[in-house]
């Protein structure tokens, strides 16, 4: 069963003026995570970011957005305010890999979703595609407008509700989250992730 996607004209300007500050930045595994960016008019400051790794190889890097500092994820999925969550790929992953997580963190994070969500998560799963090393997966959350959710760049529809958004936050910052316990203490500011110097900055160093 397919939704009903919000996404027209009047809605996509709300959402898509998500504007990441080019002039300070966190760099974390090479990667760039801008310290702020805008979900309509409202600033978002980074409050988290975390490596992925499996087998000790890195696999992605995310980055959680709100509109100010928050340690507590039950706290953070309660608040009906804007939010963004963004995962950059540090290697290639494939789409069913991808697909298979989100559908197994949503039965274990969110068991009681309801069919509008489950649907939900199908469109997104159809939305899915294989990733290659700085591709994104881009979800920005409006109160009262939905989920934006763009894939390597690709304004993909706006899912609405703050159920979806819940659930798919939950997947990171649920009770079994899928990306570990050290990944979403992380995202909550709870314990940092070494930066890592630009390479102009390292090839100046002696």
């Amino acid at each position: 069963m397919r939704i009903r996607l919000v996404a027209t004209l009047t809605l996509l300007p709300i959402l898509t003026a998500l504007v990441a500050s080019p002039s300070h930045a966190r760099v974390v595994a090479g990667t760039h995570m801008p310290d702020s960016a805008r979900a309509g008019p409202t600033l978002l400051s980074l409050n988290g970011v975390a490596v992925y790794r499996k087998y000790g190889v890195k696999v992605l890097v995310g980055g959680l957005y709100l509109p100010g500092p928050e340690h507590d994820a039950a706290k953070i999925l309660a608040a009906d305010t804007p939010r963004r969550y963004v995962n950059r790929f540090l290697r290639r992953v494939g789409a069913k890999r991808v697909r298979d997580e989100w559908r197994k963190g949503l039965a274990r994070n969110t068991p009681n979703a309801s069919a509008e969500v489950r649907a939900q998560f199908q469109e997104l799963c159809g939305w899915a595609t294989d990733f290659r090393q700085g591709d994104e997966i881009d979800v920005t959350y409006v109160p009262g407008t939905g989920s934006l959710v763009l894939i390597k760049g690709e304004r993909k529809g706006v899912i609405p509700g703050k159920g979806f958004s819940d659930a798919y936050l939950a997947l990171t910052l649920g009770p079994n989250p899928g990306l570990g316990v050290g990944f979403k203490r992380r995202l909550l500011g709870m314990e940092s992730v070494r930066a890592s110097a630009p390479r102009s900055a390292r090839r100046r160093s002696p």
